[in-house]
């Protein structure tokens, strides 16, 4: 993941912020139990010089001492939870609160970058306002059936078209559940405005909250960085050199709306590459398309056609265009 260095500087400064605001609430919470329990302040004192005496004990090599000053601190930390569960307080309501638990906000684990930091660069530099917005309405909470006909049915199963949009929703969960140990790739399949987006939307938020790196990029955009990869001036090259190594190594790359973009051999034979390489380091792909399997066949290699009917999870969306829908639905013209 190549960065400037006022780029790296930049996504640091955030986390140095984020590390002053968790100090800065954890003393508000502290003031706010103090006021409401005022012996509590004199009972984080004691345990604070008994910590210190501790150091000096250890020095000493006393142990008898040690064990006392152990268990005097561990019966004030006794007293203190006791006195803030009786006031309503969790235990823990004056730790420190992290929004990456795993790197404690600190944007890297054992010396090697955390998935948080990984996931700040793609978003700062990938992922545009409007899709940021997405993702935190667009999730399988806000998944509403309701939006497909239960009357409509699908020709080759029998299914309604309900029932489909049920079905998919049920299996893009088991995908999110089971990441870990089954990482498949994804084919969504559907004509447009049938959710296809919303379910991606809803598979990438689902997979972040749970510290994985999520891409999202449209086919048009994944294309363009190929061609600048290839054909670019010297910084636009350099750039895409960049973006094309975060497109190999977040762990959920999803590609939207493929068949939109403008494809040549190059381009086709790099998402080829892209692939491939993410294949082989176990590294999932999710596609969603409008295309149908013949002019998917049509449009691309041998190649590409094979893997992504062979080697891809195969979900598909049936309904009229539910943004139409949700026009009358939601009474919202705009």
């Amino acid at each position: 993941m190549g960065l400037t260095n006022s780029e790296y500087d930049a996504i640091l400064r955030e986390y140095d912020e984020l590390q002053a605001q968790n100090r800065y609430d954890r003393q508000m919470r502290r003031q706010e139990v103090y006021k409401a329990i005022p012996v509590l302040n004199e009972l984080d004192e004691r345990i604070a010089s008994g910590s210190v005496a501790a150091t000096t004990l250890a020095l000493r090599g006393d142990e008898a001492a040690i064990e006392n000053n152990r268990r005097a601190i561990s019966l004030i930390v006794s007293q203190k939870k006791q006195l803030m569960r009786q006031a309503g307080f969790p235990e823990d309501y004056m730790e420190l609160r992290y929004r990456c638990p795993l790197c404690k906000d600190t944007g890297f684990t054992n010396n090697e970058m955390c998935y948080c930091f990984k996931q700040a660069i793609i978003d700062r530099y990938y992922l545009d306002p409007g899709r940021k917005a997405l993702l935190e309405k667009e999730n399988f909470s806000t998944f509403n059936a309701e939006y497909y006909s239960d009357e409509a049915i699908d020709e080759t199963t029998g299914d309604t078209f309900r029932e489909v949009a049920l079905d998919a929703r049920a299996r893009a969960i088991s995908y999110v559940e089971n990441f870990d140990t089954n990482r498949r790739n994804l084919l969504l399949i559907g004509s447009t405005g049938v959710g296809k987006t919303f379910l991606s939307n809803c598979i990438a938020k689902a997979l972040m909250i749970t510290g994985h790196t999520v891409m999202y990029l449209s086919a048009f955009r994944l294309f363009e960085i190929f061609e600048e990869y290839r054909f670019g001036k010297k910084d636009d090259s350099d750039k895409a050199g960049k973006d094309f190594d975060m497109i190999l190594d977040c762990d959920l790359l999803i590609i939207d709306d493929l068949g939109s973009e403008i494809a040549n051999a190059y381009t086709t034979s790099q998402l080829f590459v892209c692939m491939e390489e993410r294949h082989l380091h176990g590294k999932p792909i999710l596609i969603s398309t409008n295309l149908t399997a013949d002019q998917i066949r049509a449009r691309y290699s041998e190649r590409i056609s094979s893997r992504l009917f062979n080697n891809y999870q195969y979900i598909k969306l049936l309904s009229d265009d539910i943004r139409v829908k949700k026009l009358f639905l939601e009474g919202n013209p705009d």
